[in-house]
């Protein structure tokens, strides 16, 4: 369930994300509001207590001394020539207002010319500096405190959310292993994710029922083919008995003999890939490969007529596979004929592991334009025969599918081809 946790984790990211950017767009503009209003206010009262200075020295047509208004607030007034009598750090400010540091204080200070006398307004404004701190740490406070809570929203949320698209994608997987199950739609509601589990259940339906015709027609016709290939048999049984073992006719007999018990196993096979129940794919005793391996060269020989090719089985350990014997030789024939139909001269290589059977050849090898398409049904190759390699390999592509093997290959042009079916790939 990787993807759900990425949309799980990409949901919460999103409530996060919003809460940061929530927080602190509030918090600066809390901060600079905060600011302002007291810039404001502090401006406010130096230019009344500066008012208030001047109307004192017009009523008494005297040049008012240092005065204190409050233990704030402090005002120094000299004539513009004599301005080296005013403190150092407020003697050569420009007109207007400042925010400075004396002495580890800090001070709001109105500078402005009168009459050609200076006028320096400072307010102590330490405390409301400390208290502002204090604000700025509970805004940070409060930040952290809101993104903590959006991200056990968004989690939240997010577990709501994903929650039936958890249920839903659960149901879907267990299609694979129980195909005949059907979607329980009263985990959902009438929302997207119910509409969207209504037309899975549908489409499931009637990819099952158009399953189950396909099985059963490909059931239905091998059980008619059983008929006539039987009847070849036993007619070709009969022209053995009668033919002379040294005329050319009794190795055409013997042909047709072999081409009818591949036509049977072949009609086995199909018959077992078409049955609905897979429960019959694991009660199958296990059969010694090194037999059928053997047997089945020996059918195929045919294809080798006089080419120079040498074939051998190197065995390597014993193998046994859990499954039909019949399933198996079709396996393996449509291996060994390949390379039988492919190899003009040189080796032909059946090697037989604990864990798998390879096929190895000194043929022509593989064009690389049909590598990746070479387990589908029909690939044209360079002679013009659709069939001539795609349609076997269809067939073992199916029979792996169906109990869980894995076939693989190897070619390189002019060098030959190894396919190899590994028959336990999670061990």
């Amino acid at each position: 369930m990787q993807k759900t946790k990425r949309l799980r984790k990409r949901i919460t990211l999103a409530f996060l994300l919003f809460g940061v950017f929530l927080t602190f767009t509030l918090g600066i503009s809390l901060v600079a509001a905060l600011k302002s209003i007291e810039a404001e206010i502090l401006d406010d009262i130096l230019k009344t207590e500066l008012t208030t200075l001047q109307k004192q020295a017009e009523s008494t047509a005297q040049i008012p001394a240092t005065s204190r208004s409050r233990s704030t607030i402090i005002i120094y007034t000299a004539p513009l020539s004599e301005q080296h009598q005013l403190p150092e750090h407020v003697r050569n400010l420009p007109q207007g207002t400042y925010d400075i540091v004396f002495n580890g204080r800090d001070y709001r200070v109105l500078v402005q010319h009168v009459n050609d006398i200076r006028y320096v307004v400072q307010f102590d404004d330490t405390s409301i500096h400390k208290r502002e701190d204090d604000f700025i740490r509970l805004v940070w406070l409060c930040a952290i405190l809101t993104l903590l809570i959006a991200l056990v929203i968004g989690w939240a949320v997010a577990e709501h959310v994903i929650s039936p698209i958890k249920r839903l994608a659960y149901q879907v997987m267990a299609f694979k292993n129980q195909p005949g199950e059907a979607l329980d739609l009263s985990e959902f509601g009438d929302d997207e994710i119910g509409v969207l589990a209504r037309k899975l259940k549908h489409y499931h339906e009637q990819l099952q029922y158009l399953l189950i015709r396909e099985k059963e027609f490909a059931s239905n016709v091998s059980h008619e083919l059983r008929t006539p290939v039987t009847s070849i048999s036993m007619a070709a049984e009969v022209l053995a008995a009668k033919a002379d073992p040294s005329t050319p006719e009794y190795a055409r007999i013997q042909r047709i003999q072999r081409a009818a018990d591949e036509m049977s196993e072949l009609i086995e096979t199909f018959l077992i890939l078409a049955q609905i129940n897979h429960a019959s794919t694991h009660n199958t005793a296990a059969c010694a490969m090194e037999p059928i391996v053997r047997k089945v060269i020996e059918q195929q020989r045919v294809w080798l007529g006089d080419k120079p090719v040498n074939v051998s089985v190197a065995v390597n350990g014993q193998l046994e596979v859990a499954a039909h014997a019949g399933i198996l030789s079709v396996l393996v024939a449509n291996l060994v004929r390949n390379a039988f139909r492919h190899t003009d001269k040189g080796a032909i290589t059946i090697s037989l592991l604990p864990d798998r059977l390879s096929v190895s050849d000194t043929g022509a090898g593989i064009d690389q334009t049909i590598q990746t398409q070479l387990f589908k049904e029909y690939i044209t190759h360079k002679s013009g025969d659709s069939n001539r390699i795609g349609l076997g390999l269809t067939i073992v592509q199916r029979i792996c599918e169906r109990y869980g093997w894995k076939v693989f290959f190897e070619s390189e042009k002019g060098q030959g081809s190894r396919f190899t079916v590994l028959f336990n790939p999670h061990s």
